[in-house]
């Protein structure tokens, strides 16, 4: 309830907002001053008038905390909501963020922030150097000079809209001021991948691979699982009897120590869906070498179910995975892939053997047959193209052109 004293010439009317960040009373208050040709009765009546009016507009406002910087209410977010609400791999890359972010603005006041302050800090992360984490060249040089890219830039501007936004809800910013800035364009890239003669000379080269790479390559360009599908897959997750693989687990590590398994994101990412022959008499081959090396190793063998391991039975780190293919890559002569494009390479691969939407949206654990089409645009592109040929072949000659 609003109340109200003498000030001067004026009444202060004030209403309590509850409590800040650190338990202070908050409130907010304006002066009302009286016209001089008011009568005492007047002025009593028009100050309950203010204060029921005063009260009204707080209620459907904000309380906002004049005084709560960036970096303390980022803390409580991180405590309060984000480790609640986000994933372990997730709010471990907020901290990386939290840390720059709080480096440039953490020091002000939620209140001070705008949308140009905001803009300011984000062409400061155009800067070289700013990342700390970048690696180097053959030559010692940071790539790209240290710099961030514009999409882990508008991660940044992400993280800190959330916040803001989170602020506005609890009451203590009228409006999320991130909405007004404008963070860095990310150009459009066009996904890469391997056209159908070049996975299959890669298949080629893979065979005078030591047999785990090989297994593991083979197996994600075969079925386009994710590279932490991979790494989480465990034995009794492969069905030789019907050639039916489960997807149901991913293992991913945070930073280089910490590995955690977790389910996919959505439903649709625990699935299950056909092998090829050729992929299961592999996966037997591989199993039966696994199988020795346990034996080789004896006592020092880590046991657990998982299909791919380091040289002791532990979970093989990601990262293993990603650094052998790129040096397999190099050497082999193929186009430039990552790891990641293996997918896209069996997706496309899908499209254009006529494979349905659908059914490729499935096995690749998209939540909706929206993404697919949107990842892969090109590939139904070029069957649009086909599907225009297949009807001019049909009819054109019964097509009279004049």
């Amino acid at each position: 309830m609003a109340t109200a004293r003498k000030k001067g010439r004026g009444y202060e009317i004030r209403v309590s907002c509850g409590i800040d960040i650190n338990g202070k009373k908050l409130g907010r208050s304006k002066t009302w001053i009286p016209d001089e040709s008011m009568t005492p009765r007047q002025i009593e009546k028009e100050l309950e008038r203010q204060k029921i009016l005063f009260e009204e507009e707080v209620r459907n406002g904000v309380c906002p905390d004049n005084k709560i910087r960036f970096a303390d209410f980022s803390k409580r977010w991180m405590e309060e909501y984000a480790k609640v609400n986000l994933t372990i791999k997730t709010y471990a890359r907020y901290e990386i963020y939290l840390e720059r972010i709080n480096q440039g603005i953490g020091h002000l006041k939620l209140k001070d922030i705008t949308p140009l302050r905001l803009n300011a800090f984000y062409r400061s992360l155009e800067a070289e150097g700013v990342n700390k984490r970048a690696k180097k060249d053959k030559d010692g040089n940071l790539i790209n000079g240290g710099r961030l890219a514009p999409k882990t830039i508008l991660d940044h501007h992400r993280v800190i809209s959330k916040i803001l936004a989170t602020a506005v809800k609890w009451g203590l910013l009228e409006k999320n001021v991130a909405m007004r800035a404008d963070p860095p364009k990310v150009p459009h890239r066009e996904i890469s991948y391997l056209n159908e003669e070049e996975a299959k000379q890669m298949i080629v080269l893979l065979d005078k691979e030591p047999i785990q790479y090989r297994t593991m390559i083979t197996l994600l360009v075969y079925t386009g699982i994710r590279r932490g599908e991979l790494c989480g897959l465990e034995w009794k997750d492969i069905d030789f009897e019907n050639q039916v693989m489960h997807v149901c687990r991913s293992a991913q590590y945070i930073g280089n120590k910490t590995m955690i398994t977790k389910e996919p994101k959505t439903k649709s990412g625990i699935r299950h869906f056909s092998l090829s022959a050729t992929a299961c008499q592999m996966l037997k081959r591989y199993k039966m070498w696994q199988m020795e090396q346990r034996f080789k190793v004896g006592d020092q063998w880590e046991d657990n179910d998982r299909l791919f391991t380091a040289w002791n039975g532990a979970p093989i780190h990601p990262d293993t995975i990603t650094d052998w293919f790129a040096k397999f890559i190099k050497r082999s002569g193929l186009p430039y892939v990552t790891l990641h494009s293996l997918r896209h390479t069996n997706a496309t691969l899908m499209i254009a053997e006529g494979t349905d939407v659908c059914t490729v949206s499935r096995r690749l654990g998209h939540a909706n047959t929206a993404t697919t089409l949107n990842i892969y645009a090109h590939a139904l592109q070029s069957k649009d193209t086909e599907a225009a040929n297949t009807i001019e072949r049909t009819l054109s000659r019964y097509a009279k052109i004049s």
